[in-house]
């Protein structure tokens, strides 16, 4: 079986899971993907915990790449913790042009590139469309 970089996505509420649904529309189920989603209630240092163990289910070795909603967070400062692993690489801003590029590219493609590919991606796919189209 072919090896591929685990993807994590951490955000607030169920974003995770409705982006997710979303690429899964676009480009059918995908295996080594697995959210994490922080609710009000839920307790920071568990969040943690659970955040470890999916980390630690995803990297077959080749590393988990974890895209957070956002900088400065919860889930952000939980997973900028978990980065003295130098299997896991973080970034924020998910996006779905993100998220589709790094699971298109992820067998095969070291997971430093990986990032710094869907840091391109993502930034690509915010347009202003009116600037865009000059109407």
């Amino acid at each position: 079986m072919l090896s591929l970089v685990g993807i994590l996505l951490v955000t607030h509420g169920s974003f995770s899971k409705g982006i997710t649904e979303s690429v899964h529309l676009i480009a059918g189920e995908q295996e080594h993907l697995e959210t994490l989603s922080l609710m009000p209630d839920d307790n920071v240092v568990l969040f943690k915990e659970q955040a470890l163990k999916l980390i630690q289910k995803l990297d077959e070795g080749d590393g988990v790449l974890v895209l957070v909603d956002m900088m400065g967070g919860s889930p952000f400062n939980v997973i900028a913790s978990t980065l003295v692993n130098p299997n896991v690489e973080c970034i924020t801003g998910l996006n779905l042009p993100m998220l589709l590029a790094a699971l298109e590219i992820r067998s095969g493609t070291p997971i430093k590139e990986m990032a710094k590919t869907c840091v391109e991606v993502g930034a690509d796919g915010i347009v202003d469309i009116r600037k865009k189209l000059q109407i």
